[in-house]
């Protein structure tokens, strides 16, 4: 629990406080986010900073440099045991020649020199190796630690921020800040800005009453929003908790079947953990309005595809009237991580250790069925199963085998159990991130080397467990006979034909298929007689424009569904909310198209 401080900041100069006491905290007015803290030690005054700045590239250069090494010195590993072995193959042929008698004894004389000078040559490699190992392990370790930065680089924008969300809204909030001084890798914490911001915005404006609102709950007249942050292993935990309206499961079901996103039936059948899940889904809101705050068209799945990218999990648990907590786990460090090598069938994997709960053979009362598809009891919980081979190849679902290899793995904050054919060895090494098509996969979270210079791939967990529990498409194409995945296929209107054609080659390059129409009543003709999965579209154009073809897609009974981007010379924040308020799911202006933007965009809204 953390312990009052003063306000921040103070408003006015104040005289410094007693020897040994704490000053005490200023008093919250409307408007203003007071936070609080664990005190933590000032330096003394006089000290020198001794500190020296390294920039994010230098130490970028250095790491990679020096899993190169390591990577090399694996290979020596390799060159080792081979060694080894020839030791022992000359030992058979010195018994072999002494079993000769006397016309061997020369031969074996000899053999049994060789035999030693290769003993000895092996008992000084391997020592020279495993020097050579403890010397860069003890190097990567430190490489790590100047990567090292406490999150109170991160959390101290947030007091100053949310006193003027907080004024805005017109609503009174206390900031606890816990784990301050939790050290993650600087490039962990740049990844984390936006996700976070993000869920600190959601909580002030979905989460956190106003006054009237929570004396009229029988609540106190200020909120209360507490970001936590500590260590579990390998992985750091971040939870951003309010204490306010919380979560409607049954509000998300009605927005879900108002969407087109859930039949009625379906979305009455939704456990409340699922229909919460469901604000994770792009472009999806139980909140009407789009606001300033945290709208802007852009949903919490922005949250959960930066944390995934991570090769981390977001989970999100709320109770109706007393508050909402978003839990982010993510690696301590992208760069290095530890890694437990499985086979399945011919293929060598990787999972992040940290998502491993544990690994179990089945035994003959753990089997049963959850909605009828197969499950395990495991530790008092009934977990659903799935073998490696079915969610990534395609294999038939079927139940776990008698002494079948169990993994437990965890993500998104739940468990499942996935069948594997053997675990090979954990071990620490370098995480290589993906670009590309590849990096936009769901499924894949990285790739490391292997001794012999060939690369593993490195699985989502918690992707593997969303599709253990249904709520993931399982991923065909993995195996070479499983069937080839349909093209997306998207229109693209726009009355400039360098703009059209600009667009069309973009989303082309990345393997989309694309048709195009030079304007809204174009684009209507075209979607009466073809079936798209995503529009991107113009705004102003002649006959009909951007945002009647929007009111009209989101007012259709079968295309409301369909997801449209709009792509705009117009980037004011007036334009934007016509948009959003028109029913886009996405806004790019033009001016973006050289980056990544539209393609993330598009990515996003068809994962």
């Amino acid at each position: 629990p953390s312990v009052p401080a003063a306000a921040v900041p103070a408003p006015a100069p104040t005289a410094p406080s007693p020897q040994g006491s704490a000053p005490p905290p200023l008093p919250s007015v409307t408007g203003q986010a007071v936070a609080t803290r664990a005190p933590s030690e000032e330096p003394a005054k006089g000290t020198a900073d001794q500190s020296l700045r390294i920039g994010q590239h230098t130490l970028d250069v250095l790491t990679s440099s020096t899993q190169v090494l390591l990577s090399g010195s694996r290979r020596r590993e390799h060159h080792t045991r081979r060694r080894l072995l020839m030791v022992r193959e000359l030992q058979t042929l010195h018994r072999l020649a002494e079993d000769l008698g006397p016309a061997g004894a020369e031969l074996a004389a000899r053999l049994g020199q060789t035999k030693d000078v290769a003993a000895a040559l092996h008992r000084e490699g391997k020592l020279l190796f495993n020097e050579e190992q403890r010397e860069l392990t003890m190097l990567s370790e430190e490489v790590q630690s100047l990567r090292m930065a406490p999150l109170e680089v991160l959390f101290a924008q947030y007091p100053r921020m949310i006193r003027e969300l907080a004024r805005d809204l017109g609503k009174d909030v206390d900031l606890v800040l816990e784990g301050e001084d939790t050290k993650v890798d600087r490039s962990v914490l740049d990844a984390l800005k936006e996700p976070l911001l993000h869920l600190v915005r959601n909580a002030l404006d979905h989460g956190v009453e106003t006054k009237d609102q929570r004396l009229a709950r029988g609540k106190g007249p200020k909120g209360r929003l507490t970001l936590r942050a500590r260590r579990e292993g390998e992985r750091l935990l971040l939870s951003v908790e309010d204490d306010g309206k919380g979560i409607d499961p049954q509000k998300l079901r009605e927005s879900a079947v108002r969407k087109g996103l859930l039949g009625a039936e379906q979305a009455s059948a939704l456990p409340d953990l699922a229909a919460v899940d469901l604000i994770f889904q792009p472009g999806f809101s139980s909140k009407d309005e789009v606001t300033d705050v945290s709208g802007r068209g852009v949903g919490l799945d922005v949250v959960r595809v930066k944390v995934t990218g991570l090769g981390g999990d977001v989970a999100v648990a709320s109770t109706p009237g007393q508050g909402t907590t978003f839990e982010v786990r993510v690696p301590v460090s992208l760069t290095v991580a530890p890694l437990l090598f499985l086979e399945a069938g011919d293929e060598r994997l990787c999972l992040q250790a940290a998502n491993v709960a544990s690994a179990r053979r089945v035994g003959s009362t753990e089997r049963t069925e959850i909605a009828g598809k197969a499950a395990l009891r495991v530790d008092d919980e009934v977990l659903p199963f799935a073998s490696l081979a079915s969610l990534l190849a395609g294999a038939p679902e079927r139940a776990a085998n008698e002494g079948e290899l169990v993994l437990v793995l965890k993500g998104r904050g739940q468990s499942a159990a996935v069948g594997v054919d053997r675990v090979l060895e954990e071990r620490t090494q370098a995480v290589l991130p993906l670009r590309g098509l590849l990096g936009r996969s769901a499924h894949l979270a990285g790739a490391t080397a292997l001794a012999d210079g060939t690369l593993a791939i490195v699985l989502s967990a918690a992707h593997l467990v969303a599709a253990a529990w249904g709520r993931e498409a399982r991923v065909a194409g993995f195996a070479a006979q499983a069937p080839a995945e349909r093209k997306r296929r998207i229109l693209v209107v726009d009355d400039s034909p360098l703009t059209r054609e600009l667009v069309v080659g973009m989303l082309e390059a990345v393997g989309y298929e694309v048709v195009s129409a030079h304007d809204g009543a174009h684009a209507l003709e075209t979607l009466s007689a073809e079936r798209v999965d995503m529009v991107v579209t113009d705004l102003e154009m002649p006959q009909v424009d951007g945002l009647e073809l929007t009111r009209r897609l989101k007012g259709h009974p079968t295309l409301r569904s369909l997801p449209v981007v709009i792509v705009t010379t117009r980037g004011a924040e007036a334009d934007r909310r016509r948009g959003m308020e028109a029913g886009a799911d996405g806004y790019v202006t033009k001016g973006d198209l050289v980056r990544q933007d539209l393609v993330d965009v598009v990515a996003r809204l068809l994962p």
